[in-house]
């Protein structure tokens, strides 16, 4: 039984050899063929938008700042007093001095986000009042004011943050700070 097996596995093992040498088969992939007696494709696409919807506006009609427009133009204010108009999107929780001296963390400074409107990408930081402000000048989400202020990237313990922030003088024509 041994010499009929021993032809068997020789010629197992050069097939096994050849198999493993030849090349991978070619597929032959068939064109499509182009039917000349066809009109050519039409191709109906919408105009062009105008160029001017590309500009990021700078300012509202009254002359005060867009929140986009300050950020995108902020070369040209940072460091400067600017008016900016916007739509309050978040408040800051007000903090509970008692609750964080027993925790022995500081309270956060308060601030809150504004944009042009409820849909807009860009947001801007407003920082620089208490929250005693908050309710005495009966601000709240929703609502839409003029911002008076400085222009920066950092303010009272705010990290520099690429937008910049608003270090806050008034709320409209209402001071953040009473005068004496």
């Amino acid at each position: 039984m041994r010499k009929t097996l021993g032809p068997w596995i020789l010629a197992l093992t050069s097939v096994t050899l050849l198999l493993a040498c030849d090349p991978a088969p070619t597929v032959v992939v068939e064109e499509d063929k182009i039917d000349e007696t066809l009109p050519p494709a039409k191709v109906d696409l919408p105009d062009p938008p105008p160029s001017s919807g590309f500009t990021i506006p700078e300012k509202n009609a009254d002359g005060s700042m867009r929140v986009e427009g300050l950020i995108h133009h902020q070369e040209d204010h940072m460091d400067q007093k600017v008016d900016v108009k916007g739509l309050i999107v978040k408040i800051s929780t007000p903090c509970d001095p008692k609750k964080t001296k027993k925790s022995g963390e500081p309270c956060p400074e308060p601030n809150l986000f504004i944009k042009d409107d409820a849909d807009a990408q860009k947001v801007l930081r407003i920082v620089g009042f208490d929250d005693d402000f908050v309710k005495k000048s009966k601000i709240e989400e929703g609502q839409s004011h003029v911002f008076k202020g400085t222009y920066s990237k950092v303010a009272q313990g705010f990290v520099a943050t690429e937008d910049g922030l608003l270090l806050l003088d008034f709320v409209d024509d209402m001071p953040v700070v009473e005068p004496k």
